[in-house]
């Protein structure tokens, strides 16, 4: 399948706000981030939207897109797919109930929470396992961070990516099919996933491995928590009582460090946190990780409770998840899903397409033109301070290499090559000011 152009991105720079400090471009693990005029810049062929940048911004000017809650009004049936990490984030004091019944009073017809899905994929991965033994590790595709991550900075690896769809594809799969056989036509039927994080929002407008998303639309989870905490506070008396079928105790932890592994039947490692998942990575493509058969890999500590756009405490939300899972294990009709009669269509929709490589080293489409430029890269980088301080409006001396060999920066850049050049009085110190004025304040001395 040919992959889109480019990437949707859910993340974007407030250029109002931004005061052009490198928190941001220091923790970007694809080193997607640059520093010019005075303003933090995204470059969208090597941001993964994993939300590193917002958790550091010091002036919020990373932002998140979302889509207008009043927009599900545009549609007769209107679904919120929900994550338990959602239900989880609620104090103690407020049912599951409550919360879905707070959800319908804000205009949802539907309210499902997307862990049904979890036993058509979990079945899934378990058989794209044993059909593929002889490719180790084989990597979840829950975390779309990761994937994206695989695709730029470790394209090695992308046929290690196990390729079933994730809880939220499949639970929206089926309420299209499920309307559809009400009589529905697919312009009737708005669903709309809760997301806690960046990533999940452009894994929805520019899907990886599939052609075309399930969604209508995605709602941030912290603003749609604020909402219905205001509404049950507000409306209490107006809330209507509601049953609802909630997911069973594995599904709810399939979100949560090691919900995946716990499943496993085979060697398994879970590992969280987008740093951690890097270093983890370079030694999977080093080939030094022997013997683990399954790796999940979440670009959140503690997985989706630690995404950006969750509105609790992180450690909180885990115990609260972990209590729902084991009551729900104890209930008699655990299991039991909606999904249930549509297991059989559902698992002939899993699988995802071939997921491409996307380096974002590609320096020419033409191998001499690329080897030539790969040889500037080196010599410029043998050239620079190596000493990773960021005042060039790059992350550190090999990507403002890369940028020169790429001709989108410049040895100028350099403070300590701009210094070198005026003891040597190959410059002068206008012109070395003014370098630098361009990098952190846009203004050139003329």
């Amino acid at each position: 399948m040919d992959q889109p152009a480019y990437f949707h991105h859910a993340l974007y720079v407030d250029t109002d706000r931004c005061n052009g400090c490198v928190h941001c471009m220091r923790v970007c693990p694809t080193e997607a981030i640059r520093v010019a005029g005075g303003c933090a810049r995204i470059d969208s062929n090597k941001c993964i939207d994993c939300g590193s940048c917002f958790r550091v911004c010091p002036t919020r000017a990373i932002q998140v897109e979302q889509d207008d809650l009043s927009s599900i009004l545009d549609y007769p049936v209107r679904v919120a797919l929900i994550p338990a990490v959602f239900v989880g984030q609620f104090p103690d004091h407020i049912r599951t109930e409550t919360i879905y019944g707070a959800l319908y009073r804000l205009g949802f017809t539907l309210v499902l929470e997307v862990e049904h899905g979890v036993e058509v994929v979990h079945q899934g991965i378990q058989a794209y396992i044993e059909a593929n033994r002889n490719i180790k590790p084989l990597i979840s595709s829950y975390c779309p961070s990761v994937i994206r991550l695989i695709q730029v900075k470790y394209p090695s690896l992308t046929d290690h990516i196990i390729r079933i769809k994730t809880p939220h594809d499949i639970s929206a799969i089926y309420c299209r099919k499920y309307y559809e056989d009400q009589g529905f036509t697919p312009d009737q039927v708005g669903i709309f996933y809760i997301t806690p994080c960046a990533a999940k929002i452009a894994a929805v407008k520019s899907p990886v491995g599939e052609r075309i998303s399930a969604f209508t639309g995605v709602i941030n989870m912290d603003y749609l928590y604020n909402r219905v905490l205001s509404t049950i506070y507000q409306e209490a008396d107006k809330i209507a009582h509601t049953v609802i079928q909630s997911p069973d105790a594995k599904a709810i932890r399939w979100s949560l460090t090691r919900g995946e592994v716990s499943c496993s039947t085979v060697r398994a490692l879970a590992v969280d946190g987008i740093q951690e998942v890097c270093n983890f990575l370079e030694k999977v493509e080093m080939d030094q990780v022997k013997g683990i058969d399954f790796l999940e890999l979440k670009a959140c500590q503690e997985g989706c409770p630690g995404g950006i756009l969750t509105a609790g405490n992180p450690f909180l939300t885990v115990g609260n998840m972990e209590s729902r899972a084991a009551a729900e294990s104890l209930k008699d009709d655990s299991g039991i899903s909606p999904l249930n009669d549509y297991q059989e269509y559902l698992a002939g929709k899993k699988s995802l397409d071939l997921i491409e490589p996307r380096s974002i080293l590609k320096l020419h489409h033409e191998v001499g033109v690329a080897m030539a430029k790969l040889e500037t890269l080196k010599n410029v980088e043998l050239l620079l301070p190596g000493i990773d301080c960021s005042a060039c409006g790059a992350p550190n001396c090999h990507a403002l290499a890369e940028d020169i060999a790429l001709e989108k920066g410049s040895i100028s850049q350099c403070p300590f090559m701009e210094i070198l050049a005026l003891a040597r009085g190959q410059s002068d110190p206008k012109s070395t000011l003014g370098h630098t004025e361009e990098i952190w304040t846009g203004r050139i001395n003329r």
